[in-house]
């Protein structure tokens, strides 16, 4: 049960070439509703480091972008994640390179049985947002939605979109 003054836990694994600070503006419009977003930078032992952003008794979720979002998908069998729900952004399905780095991840085959958020550009041309789409056929409990923008979502000119969907899909978990 979720403690009653404290929202979901969010957990941020960066993609390719994205600096942590593209998480600010996303991690201060949800410290307005009363949630901490934590970035956990590529590197070092991210499980061990995403077992220390848990709060026992408060939902935890996985926020990736590019690459990040193959690697939260990745950690989702973890016994020591253990993810409440999941927010994929930019979800790579093609294997571009993007800021000269390329894909090592695999690409998912079908997504886990969790409450999943995928936000994806609509003119993204990493990840076309057809393939997104028949991904998410896979997954009940997975929603698409598409901003504005190409493949960086939390700067482009979709990133309040981004920000104000994954408020509420965090708002729903605790609805659930």
């Amino acid at each position: 049960m979720p403690c009653p003054d404290r929202g979901p836990d969010v957990a941020a694994l960066p993609g390719r070439g994205e600096d942590p600070a593209v998480f600010d503006a996303l991690a201060d419009r949800l410290a307005l509703d009363g949630y901490l977003l934590t970035v956990v930078p590529d590197g070092g032992n991210r499980v061990s480091a995403l077992v220390e952003c848990r709060v026992p008794g408060a939902p935890f979720v996985l926020l990736g972008s590019d690459t990040g979002a193959l690697t939260a998908l990745a950690m989702v069998g973890s016994p020591a994640v253990r993810p409440d729900g999941l927010v994929l952004l930019s979800l790579p399905l093609l294997h571009l390179p993007v800021a000269g780095l390329p894909v090592e991840e695999p690409s998912p085959r079908a997504l886990p049985d969790l409450p999943i958020l995928l936000l994806h550009g609509a003119a993204d041309e990493v990840s076309p947002l057809p393939l997104v789409r028949m991904t998410t056929r896979t997954a009940p409990r997975a929603e698409l939605d598409v901003v504005l923008g190409g493949h960086d979502v939390l700067t482009g000119p979709g990133r309040r979109c981004v920000a104000a969907r994954t408020v509420l899909f965090l708002e729903s978990l605790l609805d659930a």
